[in-house]
């Protein structure tokens, strides 16, 4: 009994060791571990967006802490409408969100998520968390671990680090209504803007009301607008940007049935591309063909270098046409040491295309696509996986839209104007022949 005791007491030491240093960051500790929270989302798809670059470069302007490396991103893959900041001047809205806004409505989120950096709300929830944990670990130690005061302790320390969040939210509201307003933007936009976070489906309201990190919707609304000096339902939300949609399909309509396309990506020697990035190379040619109406119907990952002559092996899966990738180059390097805004780097593609009709092994489309690029990335390259948030990921994902679009204009896809000019036309025949 005296050793448990005297455990507890050490454990009680160590407890309150832990809350006596400020929990601050410099400015190298704070970018640093931006960067390590933003290595677990880069796998849910990062895009610099220029829209968004656009509306976060105004926004950068009147902000106070200039020295930090702003980023703004928006995420292609993660569901549901949200944005959040990170520390180290990380900025992320989902483009499902991303798309319900215009440029006003979106400066005001992009503003909200910075006011919470600009204003160091990391480090005050930091603490609060942390004491709130200690106070769960020192109740847990004094009742022996009793399951009723156990969730008693944890229902409270929930309590108290949700109430300080919604008073950091509040504070985030007024501070990026502000940024909006001094960057030029139609800062009342936020009313609606947080107004369409409420569209979002399958959310449970008792959820969205009790444990979401954003206070409840109708008593925001009601305080910004009160700052705009309109009562929420006198501002119109007005229509989404067109440049927050992501543009997939270039302008083509796509096929209706879905048209079977194999994809195979070679080297240059004619064999299968070996290389690690092949898996994801291949990904963004199937996004970007899906969309323009291919069904994919050989994935290049079920080829192997001897399966023998890839027309017959696209025929045998009913495929209509193949599309052959030869990579002649597809590398980065480093061109500089790191610095706070990341890694400078040169990226460089060649890349030549081919697409065949298997029917008859004609030729429908040849070209090559070579891009090179500088730029500094944010996050570290990665010899495994091309994310498209890194130089090279960008060139490779561009290379594989100008590719995919080449392939659909050369199978026919029609431009959507010219299919919607079509269809009054059909529509109006009977009505001349009458």
């Amino acid at each position: 009994m005296k050793i448990r005791s005297a455990a507890r007491w050490l454990l009680l030491l160590l407890c309150l060791a832990a809350v006596a240093p400020a929990w601050a960051l410099s400015l190298e500790e704070e970018v640093r571990l931006g960067r390590r929270v933003m290595a677990e989302v880069r796998p849910y798809g990062l895009t610099s967006d220029p829209s968004l670059n656009a509306i976060g470069a105004d926004l950068t302007r009147v902000i106070q802490r200039q020295e930090l490396p702003w980023r703004f991103w928006v995420i292609e893959d993660m569901r549901g409408y949200n944005a959040f900041a990170v520390p180290g001047g990380f900025v992320c809205i989902t483009r499902a969100y991303y798309e319900k806004l215009n440029d006003d409505e979106a400066a005001f989120v992009v503003g909200h998520e910075m006011a919470h950096i600009d204003l160091r709300h990391h480090e005050r929830q930091g603490q609060r968390v942390r004491r709130a944990e200690i106070g769960r670990l020192l109740l847990d130690i004094f009742t022996d671990g009793a399951t009723g005061w156990r969730t008693a302790a944890g229902l409270g320390a929930t309590a108290y680090v949700t109430h300080y969040s919604r008073a950091l939210e509040r504070e985030a509201d007024f501070a990026g209504y502000g940024y909006a307003e001094a960057a030029g933007y139609d800062a009342r936009m936020a009313v609606t803007a947080l107004s369409k976070l409420g569209d979002e489906p399958n959310l449970h309201p008792w959820i969205q009301n009790i444990y979401a990190t954003h206070p409840v919707l109708s008593s925001r609304e009601d305080r910004l607008s009160a700052l705009g000096g309109e009562e929420p339902e006198d501002i119109a939300s007005p229509p989404p940007a067109a440049s927050h949609r992501r543009d997939l399909r270039g302008g083509l309509e796509p096929f209706d049935p879905p048209t079977p396309i194999a994809v195979r990506i070679l080297a240059p020697d004619g064999s299968r591309w070996e290389n690690a990035w092949r898996r994801n190379f291949t990904r963004h040619l199937h996004l970007r063909l899906i969309p323009l109406g291919f069904e994919i119907a050989g994935d290049d990952i079920m080829y192997h270098q001897n399966l023998g002559d890839p027309v017959e092996t696209a025929r045998s899966r009913n495929a209509r046409y193949l599309l052959l990738v030869t990579v002649k180059a597809m590398e980065a390097e480093r061109t500089g040491p790191d610095t706070l805004a990341g890694t400078p780097a040169r990226a460089n593609i060649e890349v030549a295309a081919e697409l065949i009709a298997v029917a008859d092994r004609s030729p429908v489309w040849q070209g090559v696509v070579a891009y090179q690029a500088e730029a500094v990335d944010a996050l570290a390259a990665d010899p495994e996986i091309l994310y498209t948030d890194s130089c090279l990921g960008a060139l490779a994902e561009r290379t594989a839209g100008e590719i995919a679009l080449a392939c659909a204009k050369a199978a026919g896809a029609v431009p959507a104007e010219a299919a919607e000019a079509k269809a009054p036309a059909e529509e109006s025949a009977p009505a001349a022949a009458d």
